[in-house]
């Protein structure tokens, strides 16, 4: 009898309970899938890395009608003074100097560098890079 006593003791004595509690379940479940997302992300942007079609020589394989060096129109020129409203290059952002030539366009009148015009103009640019107004430039073909 005194076996069963003891035993019987112990049994009043433990208490079955949750192994985890319900917040430490939640936490670890939250936890899981920040990781699943996190890595079904790293996966994706990994896969569009690789996919990329590589780099290709530049103008490499442009038209005919897109090629860098089209012939370039005779663009109207003037000189520089002090005092005008524009006093820089909106393409490379030098000012100007005084009795410097500069290329007027026709369109809108703004000011450029002739070098920095036409090294936008032949990148196949239709638009003044102030404004954005198209640009109706004739181009002689001299043959």
């Amino acid at each position: 009898m005194a076996g069963n006593a003891t035993a019987s003791s112990l049994n009043c004595h433990v208490k079955q309970g949750p192994l985890l509690e319900p917040l430490a379940i939640i936490g670890i479940g939250g936890t899981l899938a920040v990781g699943l997302i996190f890595t079904l992300i790293m996966s994706f942007l990994w896969w569009k890395m690789k996919n990329q079609p590589e780099p290709e020589e530049h103008n490499a394989e442009l038209p005919h009608d897109h090629q860098p060096h089209a012939p370039m129109p005779e663009l109207p020129q003037r000189e520089f003074h002090a005092g005008e409203a524009a006093t820089d290059c909106p393409v490379c952002l030098e000012e100007f100097v005084e009795g410097e030539s500069l290329v007027e366009l026709p369109t809108c009148l703004h000011a450029f560098h002739p070098a920095c015009i036409e090294t936008w103009l032949t990148r196949n640019h239709a638009s003044c890079p102030v404004c954005r107004l198209h640009i109706e430039l004739q181009v002689d073909n001299v043959v």
